[in-house]
């Protein structure tokens, strides 16, 4: 027996709990690799024969109106209702313990439906996720992140989007399927910064959302690139034959959803090669940054994946 707080009630459950591993009722592909770049409001993903950019649980909307709205009022309640707990300039005196009212718990009960909402919306667009990531495969290579940095720079995306706890769920996924999530390590790989036509390492800023490959063949989306570089990775190492073999056989995929774009090139004075690369705004347009358009919109203008992933590609 369990019990749960819905709507400021206390209602009781019963949890049936069996001896073994549960049948899995999604489509599982053992033994594929499948690359990710994680951000904190979007995800890559490249596996055998798919290539796409998420915006990261896209149902969770956040309320930040109705929430500031309950927690001022909480506060306003909680001072006029004890106003020994404050000093003079407005500040909590320590050691003193308040005594919520009425209204004081209504309007926490309030508050907490709210994010008990958006808590259950954001665990079931983690799973779905992390499902549609082992119909890839259920060995996953991803780079390890620092959330706590997330949280101190990306404070409300990661509220709203909890990536660390979705790495957990996707990890424990992956284990119960057969697999594994392998953490790369980040300082030393250098997504972000590496390119497998010239083996050298670039720092570029984060607006730079799309990376000019150094031999001049095109540009192609920084955080696809970083996820199909994560999925090459073997022993926490970038191996240049191996990468570029894998590179032959996945270009189609990126050139087919257009994250792999063929410019032309142009030779400077100096010898360096510059490709044209997309404005941000088209990025927006045709990525998933800015969120995604009407189901009916996205049919018919968006094509399926070669895989049959579930997860949406920019349109052609």
């Amino acid at each position: 027996m369990l019990w749960r707080v819905v709507s400021g009630s206390r209602r009781w459950f019963v949890q049936l709990m069996q001896e073994g591993i549960a049948p899995a009722k999604h489509e599982q592909a053992c033994g594929e690799i499948v690359g990710l770049d994680i951000g904190p409001s979007t995800v890559a993903v490249v596996g055998d024969n798919s290539a796409s950019l998420v915006k990261f649980c896209d149902t969770v909307v956040q309320p930040w109106k109705e929430t500031r709205r309950l927690q001022r009022a909480m506060d306003r309640s909680k001072r006029a209702t004890n106003p020994h707990c404050f000093n003079a300039n407005g500040t909590w005196k320590k050691g003193q313990k308040f005594a919520p009212s009425k209204r004081y718990t209504a309007i926490r009960t309030e508050y907490a439906e709210v994010e008990r909402k958006l808590a259950a919306e954001r665990k079931r667009a983690h799973g779905e996720l992390a499902n549609q990531i082992l119909g890839l495969g259920n060995v996953i290579q991803s780079e390890t992140l620092s959330y706590l940095a997330f949280q101190k720079n990306y404070g409300k995306s990661v509220k709203v989007r909890a990536p660390g706890m979705f790495v957990e769920q996707l990890r424990r996924k992956a284990e119960s399927a057969g697999g594994q999530l392998i953490d790369l390590h980040t300082w030393s790989l250098k997504m972000s910064q590496y390119d497998h036509t010239t083996g050298v390492f670039t720092k570029k800023p984060l607006s730079q959302r799309w990376h000019v490959l150094g031999d001049g063949s095109g540009v192609v989306q920084r955080d696809v690139y970083s996820a199909f570089l994560a999925r090459c990775v073997m022993s926490n190492t970038h191996h240049p034959s191996h990468i570029e073999t894998m590179w032959a056989a996945q270009k189609p995929v990126l050139l087919q959803t257009g994250w792999l774009r063929s410019e032309p090139a142009k030779i400077e004075p100096s010898g360096k090669i510059t490709v044209a690369t997309p404005l941000e705004q088209v990025v927006c347009d045709r990525g998933f940054a800015a969120g995604h358009g009407l189901d009916a919109v996205v049919a018919r203008r968006e094509p399926g994946d070669p895989s049959g992933f579930a997860l949406r590609t920019p349109c052609l």
